[in-house]
């Protein structure tokens, strides 16, 4: 994660500064204000401790430190800080969650390919036995 390095940001959104929509950004972005929307990046997302996203997040990498209430896809990492509260579901390659983050969703980590979104495994308890059936829709 990129907490001990050099991030390449293109756009700050301030605190007290509110968006509704979507943004689109190449390179980084700071969220330290409100967005409701939509927000994807081609490359880190940080939504800093008053950043307060009403949105599905897509990027490369997101440090999440304030409020998100959405979901949030990321091709590499996605770090919820100590300060962070996520209502959504995550799908990364790398999850890292801090002491006192809150986190309601569904987790999925993946490779970072794209076929691997699409398959979810169900385990099932049959009923009358002791077997397991993991079976993959």
């Amino acid at each position: 994660m990129a907490r001990n390095r050099k991030v390449e940001l293109t756009t700050i959104l301030g605190k007290g500064s509110r968006i509704k929509g979507d943004l689109f950004v190449d390179g980084g972005v700071r969220i330290d204000g409100d967005i409701e929307g939509k927000v994807e990046s081609t490359g880190f997302v940080t939504i800093g401790v008053s950043g307060v996203a009403n949105a599905d997040v897509k990027a490369e990498e997101c440090l999440v430190s304030g409020k998100v209430v959405g979901n949030i896809t990321v091709s590499d990492g996605l770090e919820l800080d100590s300060t962070a509260n996520l209502s959504g579901n995550i799908v990364a390659k790398i999850i890292k969650i801090h002491t006192g983050a809150i986190f309601n969703g569904v987790s999925q980590m993946t490779s970072g390919e794209s076929e691997q979104y699409s398959r979810v495994v169900k385990p099932s308890v049959k009923q009358n036995t002791s077997e397991l059936d993991l079976s993959t829709d």
